[in-house]
């Protein structure tokens, strides 16, 4: 660059017959011309970490190997926590002082490294095995090794599969090619997705982790996974093969937007398990932390986000499957912020946008075990009812978060719910009918800017349950200081009332 500047500057100053403020003029040109391309092609800036912020995706990382889940005691024991605390650590490095950043390269180095704090031993001497577009690594340390020659190959089958389906069937973009890295006697030098085996216990599904030394938005990344996938709550084959359906999603994930909130990427990447694999439906384990918790927003961090996989599903039913890789698709100009992204793509799929499907979404939870829009529905929980609604009560609610209360069907010729949200919060209610045949009507009023809003179901007598919706469909926010993002409408005043 600096080259083609200096044979520029000289071809200026030396033309001859044009004026000295011509010649100025023209290199200015010239150099604007050089320089605007690489400016254009420029990503988008990396978040504004500090280093308070550093250190504690320092700290989560190194938790998130180390520290007892409250998830680990119920139905959805062990985690897929590591992918996101690595992903946060490796954005992170950059504001790392000299010590942290050695830490941190050690986090997020290979099994192979012998840096890495997860060192699997000495490679075996015919690893790995690699076909076009994976190599799967591992070793022969007792400890470390895989329970077999075949479930090493039906790891390879699982990831072959599960690239035909993500990137074949639903379209994805393939995962960015990581050059050389994890080569080893001649095999795995074409960029192909490095997959490690090795013993992470009963905790840890697998995880997949963005390579040290990366900058951008767009990253390479491996995968490591359990050796044997015991003392998990699904049989170790199947557990095998939903994680590396989960994990690899992570890995294309990356090559879309590193820096997009942690929600987006575990409720797609779970989603995407049930597409490759729709007859193991290991999702289900995580249903429980939504059905009881629907007044939890969902851009959390909990293991609720696992849960909301459904969001998705219920996403592909009504707008096709290729609304959720469109949010990650249009997440850049969105400023890796999941609402936006998810705005944009149902908008793009024909939809009326996040804040209205979002409250269509949550009504239809109200009898979901009937709606075909859910797959495996008839095995879903019944979403928790927040008691019964008969005359006034008063409530808040985070963004992106809802009630559903009770109505007793009675012989009134309609029933109306009243609500008044807070003024500028976006809102949607609905009184959502269940006759005894299992046929369910759905009324629902969109309040865009809050304010009071009424919806009516007739012939209330007609149901065997009627349930009112109360939701928070605002997604608004802003970063602070510190990097955080602040939702604007968390904690807005409900006032609701049912009238026969």
């Amino acid at each position: 660059m600096l080259c083609r500047i200096r044979c520029y500057l000289a071809a200026a100053l030396m033309m001859e017959g044009i004026p000295i403020l011509r010649r100025i003029a023209l290199l200015f040109t010239l150099l604007t011309a050089l320089l605007l391309p690489a400016a254009a092609t420029a990503g988008p800036a990396a978040p504004d970490v500090s280093r308070a912020a550093a250190e504690r995706a320092l700290d989560e990382a190194l938790d998130a190997f180390r520290e007892p889940l409250a998830a680990s005691s119920g139905p959805a024991a062990g985690s897929r926590e590591v992918t996101g605390a690595l992903r946060d650590l490796a954005v992170a490095v950059p504001a790392l002082g000299k010590a942290d950043r050695r830490r941190a390269r050690s986090l997020l180095a290979r099994p192979t490294d012998k840096n890495d704090r997860a060192y699997f031993g000495k490679e075996a001497s015919d690893s790995p095995i690699c076909n076009a577009n994976f190599c799967v690594h591992w070793t022969d340390k007792a400890a470390n090794k895989p329970v077999s020659g075949f479930f090493l190959g039906q790891i390879l089958a699982s990831v072959d599969l599960s690239r035909a389906v993500e990137n074949g069937t639903l379209g994805w973009r393939d995962a960015k090619s990581d050059g050389r890295l994890g080569s080893r006697k001649g095999k795995g030098a074409e960029g192909q997705v490095d997959v490690y085996v090795t013993n992470l216990g009963k905790r840890l599904y697998g995880y997949a982790a963005p390579d040290g030394g990366q900058r951008g938005q767009r990253r390479y990344a491996y995968l490591v996974l359990d050796n044997n996938y015991v003392g998990f709550p699904t049989n170790p084959l199947d557990s095998m093969r939903v994680t590396v359906a989960h994990e690899y999603n992570h890995i294309l994930q990356f090559n879309y937007d590193v820096y997009q909130d942690l929600w987006l990427f575990e409720d797609t990447a779970t989603w995407a398990e049930d597409k490759v694999y729709p007859g193991i439906n290991d999702y289900l384990n995580y249903l429980p932390a939504f059905a009881r918790k629907s007044s939890r927003p969902m851009t959390g961090r909990s293991i609720k986000i696992y849960a909301e996989a459904v969001w998705n599903h219920w996403l592909s039913a009504n707008y096709g499957d290729d609304v959720v890789r469109n949010t990650w698709r249009v997440s850049p100009k969105q400023k890796s912020f999941a609402v936006a992204a998810y705005n944009r793509a149902i908008k793009d799929a024909g939809g009326p946008g996040f804040g209205r499907a979002l409250g269509e979404f949550f009504a239809a939870t109200a009898e979901w075990k009937l709606d075909a829009d859910f797959p495996d529905h008839g095995e879903y929980p019944d979403v928790k009812r927040a008691g019964k609604l008969t005359g006034r009560k008063k409530t808040t609610l985070d963004n992106t978060s809802y009630r559903l209360y009770d109505v007793e069907p009675s012989a009134d010729p309609e029933a109306t719910l009243k609500v008044r949200a807070e003024k500028g919060t976006e809102t949607s209610i609905s009184l959502v009918g269940r006759t005894g045949g299992g046929v369910v009507t759905t009324e629902t009023a969109h309040l865009r800017k809050g304010g009071t809003g009424t919806v009516t179901i007739a012939n209330p007598g007609a149901y065997a349950r009627i349930t009112a919706v109360v939701a928070n469909v605002d997604g608004s926010s802003k970063v602070n200081r510190k990097g955080k993002r602040v939702y604007k409408a968390d904690g807005s005043g409900y006032r609701v009332s049912l009238k026969g």
